[in-house]
């Protein structure tokens, strides 16, 4: 949307580091003190909206400019924070800005009679009219925010919502707390209390904004704050090119149902009013959420564009220590639910253990090497961050019962059966039972029948020698000296013999699969999409990483998501 990334040169304990954010969303996570608020405020703090543009004047529905403060962000340190020990970059999507890029760096302010004070500066140019990036920012912090009915004397402020605002305010709040009624005459409050403490609530007939709780609050707050956005996309449609809306502490005060409900409502603002969202958070239920619109979208878009062309991030702030006892801390982006046990493993400081993947069974050992194949070779990626092949040898009656048994493991995890099982006379009475339960596939080929009927072929077998095979003097007769007849005078432990001994001959059984595979492109692609669709479901159902595409978004489909 506006920033695709952050370059940190130094930065207290940042340095040299870097990280990519999320067109609509982005997750910051860590342990405490790993200077997420921090991050917070070195992507918001070269936002402004000055004085000669359109938007100027402009205010949040609680009563901000569309700024990012320095004293809501940043409490500089007299000790530790010295002036020209901080610098960063934000590299931003095109037409964000006049360039691709815009630096910050601490410089000092001087003033007549007093010690020069630490302020941040565009790192190119001192000029006064060198200043910030003219895009809206609003700075939410919920971490310290706690009931109204806790604090001392407020003020009212008024938020003269239309009646649509008003409306679309109630219906969000009662989505994401599942509040199933409201009577009365509904009304939206906001009352500032002192050190700059701000609530906001709903008031019907059975209580007001004093008796709001603390995540009630928080969650209005946060829709008035999307509020905000949408009404600058109304009223200044030309002007309005997206905004970005920082919150600190996400999950502040909400229960688990609120938190996943509170981020689809994120991520559908986000992508309706134009507005790039970061947020801290320490919750594993918040991040498994944006987790799962990563993994949806790797499915849809594949894993090979660059991370910033994807519209949801992860970023983990990891303490590390130095040979010295140096404290730095590395951030990184977070891509798949395995990485994501890690990081929360992190969190809780305990150790990892094998993560959650969706299981592969075959009836044998050579069904198996060869599904490994085909996948690895038309997917491109690890197939152990996504999968576990077992090792065990069962017949396709043995996984239908078991399956029938209602043995969960045989229900909730891939079975792949021998391309022959459809023309066995028994297995008409079960057909339906395969069919309807949605985890078993069959193998497009009966592996060793189909490989010895392909090289049979005179003209095959020259193909085979000419361009796989790297054993010069394996000649069609020495290949099928045991085997002179047609291929159909043999039968099923023959062409197990018959590979058993070519495979040895070769000295690699993955040139006789490829070799099959190239001559049947078609069914292959069949078969991979069908078993993408199956562990896709499964993999939806238990919640851990999908399969890509096998086919990725083209270069040019990037180029035009680019523009903001």
């Amino acid at each position: 949307m506006i920033i695709k990334s952050i370059e940190i040169e130094k930065f207290r304990a940042f340095e040299n580091v870097s990280f990519y954010l999320g067109r609509r969303i982005t997750a910051i996570a860590g342990r405490n003190a790993t200077q997420k608020t921090t991050v917070l405020g070195m992507i918001g703090q070269p936002f402004t909206i000055s004085k000669g543009h359109p938007m100027y004047g402009c205010k949040t529905i609680d009563g901000y400019n569309f700024r990012s403060q320095f004293k809501e962000k940043f409490k500089i340190s007299p000790e530790h924070d010295m002036i020209g020990q901080h610098k960063w970059k934000l590299n931003l999507h095109r037409g964000a800005y006049e360039n691709s890029y815009y630096s910050v760096e601490s410089i000092a302010r001087r003033q007549r009679n007093q010690e020069p004070t630490l302020r941040f500066w565009n790192a190119e140019s001192r000029a006064s009219g060198a200043g910030y990036i003219q895009l809206p920012v609003y700075f939410l912090s919920l971490s310290r925010l706690f009931p109204i009915g806790e604090t001392g004397k407020t003020q009212a402020v008024a938020s003269m919502l239309t009646s649509e605002e008003l409306k679309y305010c109630i219906i969000n709040y009662r989505t994401i707390l599942s509040i199933h009624d409201i009577g009365g005459d509904v009304s939206v409050g906001i009352e500032k209390g002192t050190a700059a403490r701000t609530f906001a609530g709903v008031s019907d007939e059975n209580h007001d904004i004093f008796t709001n709780s603390a995540g009630e609050g928080n969650i209005m707050r946060i829709i008035l704050a999307v509020l905000s956005f949408k009404r600058l996309q109304e009223e200044y449609s030309r002007e309005y090119k997206g905004g970005i809306l920082l919150i600190d502490e996400l999950d502040a005060t909400l229960y688990g149902f609120s938190q996943r409900k509170l981020i689809d409502y994120l991520w559908n603002a986000a992508k309706d009013y134009k507005i790039q969202i970061v947020f801290t958070t320490h919750s594993p239920i918040i991040l498994k959420c944006v987790n799962k619109y990563q993994r949806r979208e790797y499915q849809e878009k594949g894993i090979d564009l660059p991370p910033f062309a994807y519209n949801s991030s992860i970023v983990y702030l990891e303490p590390q220590y130095g040979v010295d006892g140096k404290r730095t801390i590395m951030p990184r982006n977070i891509f798949s639910n395995s990485e994501l046990n890690i990081v929360m493993n992190d969190i809780n400081l305990t150790a990892q253990g094998v993560g959650n993947r969706i299981s592969i069974y075959c009836e044998d050992t050579c069904a198996s090497l060869f599904l490994q194949f085909v996948l690895s070779r038309a997917l491109n990626i690890n197939l152990e961050l996504y999968m576990n092949f077992i090792d065990i040898n069962l017949g396709w009656t043995n996984y239908i019962q078991l399956y029938e048994k209602n043995v969960p493991e045989f229900k909730n995890n891939i079975i792949v059966l021998d391309g022959d099982v459809p023309s066995k006379p028994e297995f008409a009475s079960k057909a339906r039972v395969i069919s309807e339960a949605g985890n078993f596939l069959f193998l497009p080929l009966v592996i060793e029948k189909e490989i010895f009927i392909l090289l049979k072929e005179h003209n095959k077998f020259t193909q085979f020698q000419e361009h796989y095979s790297s054993v010069t003097t394996f000649n069609y007769d020495i290949c099928f000296s045991d085997w002179p007849l047609e291929s159909d005078q043999y039968n099923t432990l023959d062409y197990k013999n018959w590979y058993k001994q070519t495979e040895g001959v070769l000295g690699d059984y993955t040139i006789l699969f490829r070799f099959w595979c190239d001559n049947n492109q078609e069914n292959i692609q069949e078969f991979i999409t069908d078993f993408i669709q199956k562990f896709n479901v499964l993999a939806e159902r238990a919640d851990v990483d999908a399969l890509p595409p096998i086919e990725v978004i083209r270069e040019s489909s990037l180029v035009e998501e680019e523009e903001i």
